[in-house]
């Protein structure tokens, strides 16, 4: 299915925007957004409105800007687009053409699918007790989210402890696409360094896709913040480096994380000698262009909203390295506060516009006694625009190192 939005009226009538799979389209007068207005239509914001399309659904959302949008001539903050919808801003007229549904073909935008659907909770339900994988013995649970459950586990074949997550898979999704989600997970293990958590195995039992991961004793960064409350300087800035020399090795091998956050950096080793291990390097994007979920669009896909870079929100399809920055920094600024960079609202919608048009509150509103050069770092690898972040992260971590 192939879903249309044309330009009827404006400086750019008689374009067209064909869309067979889930994207988004930003438009406005900034340099990123996919159709950007000239001064020849005034009215536009620098960033006016972004419209995400997961065929045959079309949702449009104000980015805040100053003259609006109007869907059939009202003024709309949100709306879910239908064929044969006009869509006014300034001069420019688009007009939604969207071929009739197929029943069978369900979709659900970023703000409906908070939890796992029906379909994964049924599978969790009928694993309660752990599934068989052949070569492995489960033991404890350790954690589950919307792509599955991870155990405590032992390889047969020598005893070695490891980490085994479970890829809970939709019914009715083809042999093909967990194949794919497969081939493309053994990427993972290329990715050899001190600090990410090495990917040993992956394949499939029954409907179960499963990875094995490097067992980590100790914690990981979001726990140790709830046990203990915003870290001491040295402390966050140290694990930060660690992650950071992490992140960098995957740059250079062609991988971008897309989901950073304290809950993904698993923490081994004695007290003064913590070992950062990244985790899930690129198992997100892998888990939605493979569509195991049976859905397109979930709402911990494009990473989490409070350290998601605005460019996954607006070209979540083209997620460069430095939007890894833009996560380590905002990792960083958790530690160090227990806050989020944002102020996001409950509302995920108005989360993303959040993300997209607001700047980060300043760190030392947070925490006073944050060095003021150190909150400079943070701030820059935070900045709205890619451009204006540091050149990689390997610059970062440079930058860090004074505060470790």
């Amino acid at each position: 299915m192939t879903l249309t939005l044309a330009v009827t009226a404006g400086p750019h009538k008689g374009k067209e925007f064909p869309f067979d799979q889930h994207d988004t389209l930003l438009v406005g007068r900034s340099k990123d957004a996919h159709l950007q207005l000239s001064y020849d239509d005034p009215y536009f914001s620098r960033r006016h409105f972004l419209i995400e399309v997961n065929p045959p659904r079309c949702r449009i959302t104000d980015l805040k800007s100053r003259n609006g949008i109007y869907v059939n001539g009202q003024r709309m903050e949100i709306a879910d687009l239908k064929d044969g919808d006009e869509v006014k801003a300034g001069h420019t007229v688009f007009k939604v053409n969207i071929p009739p549904p197929d029943p069978d073909h369900q979709v659900t935008f970023a703000s409906e699918m908070v939890e796992p659907s029906p379909n994964l909770n049924s599978t969790i339900d009928r694993h309660a007790d752990g599934p068989t994988i052949p070569g492995y013995t489960l033991g404890a649970e350790l954690g589950r989210g919307g792509m599955g459950v991870v155990y405590r586990a032992t390889r047969t074949a020598d005893g070695l402890p490891v980490a085994l997550k479970t890829i809970l898979t939709a019914e009715g999704v083809g042999q093909r696409r967990i194949d794919k989600f497969v081939r493309e997970a053994k990427l993972m293990a290329s990715l050899t360094h001190a600090n990410i958590a090495g990917c040993l195995d992956s394949g499939t039992a029954g409907q179960l896709v499963y990875l094995v991961m490097e067992m980590v004793e100790g914690t990981d960064a979001s726990h140790l913040l709830k046990a203990r409350g915003p870290l001491a300087v040295p402390a966050a800035v140290r694990i930060t480096c660690q992650m950071l020399s992490g992140l960098a090795h995957a740059h250079a091998a062609g991988i971008v994380h897309r989901d950073v956050k304290p809950s993904n950096l698993l923490i081994g080793g004695a007290t003064g000698k913590r070992v950062v291990k990244v985790a899930d390097f690129g198992l997100a994007r892998t888990y939605d262009d493979c569509k195991l979920s049976g859905l397109t669009f979930q709402g911990e896909v494009g990473g989490t909203p409070a350290f998601m870079a605005p460019e996954q929100v607006t070209h979540f399809r083209d997620v460069k390295p430095v939007a890894d920055q833009y996560s380590a920094a905002a990792t960083l600024y958790n530690l160090l506060t227990g806050r989020y960079p944002l102020d996001l609202p409950k509302d995920l919608n108005k989360q993303l516009v959040c993300i997209i048009t607001e700047s980060a509150v300043p760190i030392r509103d947070r925490r006073k006694n944050i060095p003021a050069k150190l909150a400079e770092v943070i701030h820059k690898a935070l900045e709205s625009e890619p451009v204006d972040r540091f050149t990689d992260v390997t610059a970062f971590r440079k930058a860090l190192l004074p505060f470790a």
